[in-house]
């Protein structure tokens, strides 16, 4: 594996620290939790029509928005408890961010400094405050910027902030920040800070929590890149002069059309090179941050904007005609001077969804060579429809890419997001109505919600079998453990091994481990979905795909990292592990069975048992939720902080099961499958089965969820309305894969309940199309849960080595 060395004295500045901060830990415990509310009453006034030109202006704002925000964070950190170290390290930055706009320099180094010790960045990841802080030691020294001095107190502050980068990635970094510091970027952030105006403006010229942290952001960026960006640009040069060459291309498609690309290649490279390819719809304008670390290692890198986005020709509708593109711009970079011919795709989410297309048959281009889907959509599996549910996010995204730039302001108001999904679900409207809640009609959200099955539309966009079978390049398959496409990227994983020939399956590798969507794709923080990974795993996954890269294009060594056909880690073991195969995953299962009978808890006083043995006698358990009843906002919108179960062991709306300590340790190794023989007075209901590890210590902690419409029990294509009152067995298999060693003393609890929520479409139990259906009155669902031998209802917990 890629391996990284300690910092110098980490452990015992770390134990210095620690004993410092204990004292304030034990008077923090005396204070109330945060409430989970609390970022999202935040609203900070901007004077009337502000305009990103108006420098004095902005300015001015900026020291009231400080204001707000360090009043807002310090409130948080001296009135309540802040359990959760992302969120408090989050709380820093934003103090420090606060002090740096308003020259408080002394605020801002102990701020940072702070954030910084609660979540230390990875040495493959720059400090996000490294080109801040250079400025703020400039500032110190030489206040005056537009002195003579300060371009040189700027240069030796940071000199000496990019000499101490570690020698192992400093190249890679160095290369990444000259593509933030192109020319263009002083124009991309005045247009993002034109972005975050706009919309306060619609909003009452109110700035929410999030818009606040972006209008500060780009009201420092602004002033900086205007004035120092050039003197950074030229110090990056000096410490590495890889002359890197970024062009703009317009790459004609079969149809006349033509596609906006850019191109990054080695100006110092005057040979033929592989070229590595992406097509997006996601022009953020920061493309050259990889795009250079291709260069530098040996490719020629194009980004491709998809049609009808930034500069690209024709219109954009998301996945239906990314297949037939790919090939012309395969085509295309293949026959380029730079190129030796051969051309390989990556990228995560979309960008992995479109390597997919680029594989069936009648669009493949003999010159593609190698993929790498990341992340990857499953288009229809997990995206627009999860578990065969609609969820709100996918209008908040089909706004975000609508038109020709991103539209991150809106994207990113969490508080207008959320009141829509509020407002829809308040008052029992249905799902199809979504977009003319939030005022904002979308072709791309109606035509997904027109198919509710997994029908002809959504099959006819993926790779069939025998495009599966034809394959035989190699493939790179990476995802993670809390990574929201995951089912989506390994559903294309089991179909390619499902129907690929055995010679073929051997040159398709899986890398898996505990990283959420963005980790998985360049870089893992050190904190992922808001949870600590292990050092081990804490490891460059750009640096591994460019190995993988080599191996396959270059004829280099085969890449060390690469354990078997199947790569991943063992959380809470610290280490990485291969397998040949998902299934070589798991060598037994330990089956625990729900029973009726009550299990002690002072959290819980109906808290039902779990067992290892099979129930002797039949029994039943009634479970009864209006899921016409509209549930308490904080409720429904509240984040469970991490190791806290609270959320679902205090609510009124659900079933909890929970097993007996495990005897030794185990490792959960693959999707925990949950088979609850059930019946129902309704012949169409929405669950959700949610699995959690709660530790001997009490901390708590999600293994697994999966929801499941029960008319698709039997098929996502041919749905079967349920026979009221008639018991049958329901799969909840739509789980994440996982793997986790969980301790002797730890015990597992399995959730069940109606799912009711605005985050989803309702489903109010009639069996016609969910999506157009509302309620006027109380809509019961009344369930009941079968256990015995006869019908034993359980939850199978796949076990490794």
């Amino acid at each position: 594996m890629f391996k990284l060395s300690l910092y110098p004295l980490h452990c015992m500045r770390m134990f210095l620290w620690l004993a410092l901060l204990l004292p304030s830990l034990a008077v923090s415990q005396s204070r109330p939790p945060l409430p989970a509310d609390y970022y999202e009453k935040f609203q900070v006034q901007l004077p009337v029509g502000l305009q990103p030109t108006d420098s004095v202006g902005v300015a001015r704002a900026l020291q009231t928005v400080a204001d707000a925000v360090e009043k807002l964070e310090g409130e948080a950190q001296t009135r309540y408890r802040i359990s959760d170290t992302t969120q408090l390290a989050s709380s820093y930055m934003m103090r420090a961010l606060a002090a740096l706009v308003q020259n408080r320099f002394t605020d801002y180094h102990r701020y940072r400094r702070m954030a910084m010790r609660l979540q230390p960045s990875p040495i493959y990841i720059l400090p996000p405050t490294l080109v801040p802080m250079a400025w703020s030691v400039a500032k110190q020294r030489v206040p005056d910027e537009a002195s003579a001095a300060f371009r040189p107190a700027l240069r030796l502050a940071l000199r000496q902030q990019l000499d101490s980068l570690p020698a192992l990635t400093r190249l890679d970094l160095l290369n990444s920040q000259k593509g933030a510091y192109l020319p263009a970027m002083t124009t991309l952030v005045r247009g993002e800070l034109r972005k975050i105006l706009s919309v306060a403006a619609m909003r009452g010229n109110k700035l929410t929590y999030s818009a606040a942290a972006g209008f500060m952001r780009m009201g420092f960026s602004g002033p900086f890149y205007q004035r120092h960006r050039a003197t950074v640009e030229q110090l990056l040069y000096e410490l590495d002069p890889a002359r890197l060459v970024d062009e703009e291309a317009q790459i004609p498609m079969r149809d006349g059309v033509k596609l906006h690309g850019l191109v990054y290649r080695n100006g110092a490279t005057s040979g033929r090179v592989p070229v590595i390819v992406s097509l997006s719809p996601y022009p953020g304008g920061s493309e050259a941050t990889q795009g250079n670390v291709f260069a530098t290692n040996g490719y020629v890198y194009v980004y491709v904007d998809t049609r009808g986005r930034r500069k690209s020709g024709g219109s954009f509708f998301p996945y239906e005609q990314d297949a037939q593109d790919l090939y012309d711009i395969i085509d295309w970079a293949s026959k380029q001077p730079w190129s030796d011919g051969q051309v390989a795709t990556t990228g995560g989410s979309y960008l992995g969804f479109a390597q997919w297309q680029a594989i069936r048959q009648e669009y493949r281009h003999p010159a593609l060579k190698a993929i790498n889907p990341m992340v990857a959509v499953g288009f229809g599996v997990d995206f627009p429809r999860e578990s065969n549910m609609f969820y709100s996010y996918i209008l908040q995204w089909a706004t975000y890419v609508s038109g020709r730039e991103l539209n991150s302001a809106v994207f990113n108001d969490a508080p207008f997001w959320n009141g829509t999904f509020w407002q829809l679900y308040k008052n029992r409207l249905p799902f199809v109505k979504l977009d003319s809640v939030a005022k904002l009609p979308n072709p791309f959200f109606q035509k997904w919600v027109s198919h509710p099955d997994f029908d002809a539309y959504w099959q006819g966009i993926l790779p069939k079998p025998a495009d599966y079978a034809a394959l035989d390049l190699p493939v790179l398959t990476i995802t993670g453990y809390y990574d929201d496409d995951q089912n989506g990227a390994l559903y294309y994983y089991r179909q390619y091994m499902q129907h690929a020939t055995a010679a073929n399956r051997g040159k398709h590798q899986l890398l898996i481990g505990p990283y959420d969507h963005g980790g998985a794709q360049w870089a893992p923080r050190a904190a992922q979905a808001g949870l600590p990974i292990e050092r081990a795993a804490q490891v460059p996954v750009y640096r591994q795909m460019l190995q993988w890269f080599d191996w396959v294009l270059k004829k280099q060594a085969k890449p060390a990292w690469m354990l078997d056909q199947v790569t991943y880690f063992e959380t809470n073991a610290g280490r990485w592990r291969g397998a040949s195969s998902l299934q070589a995953l798991t060598k037994d299962t330990l089956r625990l069975y729900l029973t009726p009978q009550k299990q002690p808890n002072p959290k819980r006083a109906g808290l039902l048992a779990m067992q290892t043995s099979v129930p002797k006698k039949t029994q039943s358990i009634r479970y009864i939720h209006d899921v016409a009843q509209v549930l308490d906002s904080a409720f429904v919108f509240a984040t469970p902080r991490p190791y806290d179960d609270s959320l679902y062991m205090t609510s009124a709306h659900n079933l909890v099961f929970e097993s007996g300590p495990l005897p030794r340790a185990v490792t959960v190794s693959g999707a925990l499958l949950p088979r609850l023989f059930m019946s129902l007075n309704v012949p169409d209901a929405d669950f959700r089965v949610t699995v959690y590890e709660q530790t001997a210590d009490g901390r708590s902690m999600q293994l697994a969820t999966s929801g499941l419409r029960t008319r698709y029990r039997r098929s996502a294509t041919n749905p079967t309305l349920m026979k009221p009152g008639k018991m049958e067995r329901l799969d909840f298999n739509n789980n994440f894969l996982y793997v986790k060693k969980l301790d002797a003393g730890s015990r597992l609890r399995l959730v069940l309940e109606v799912q009711n929520t605005p985050m989803y479409e309702r489903n109010f139990g009639f069996g016609g199309v969910v999506a157009q259906e509302r309620a006027t009155g109380p809509r019961l669902i009344e369930t009941t849960v079968y256990t015995g031998r006869k019908y034993p209802s359980r939850v199978d917990v796949p076990i490794g080595e």
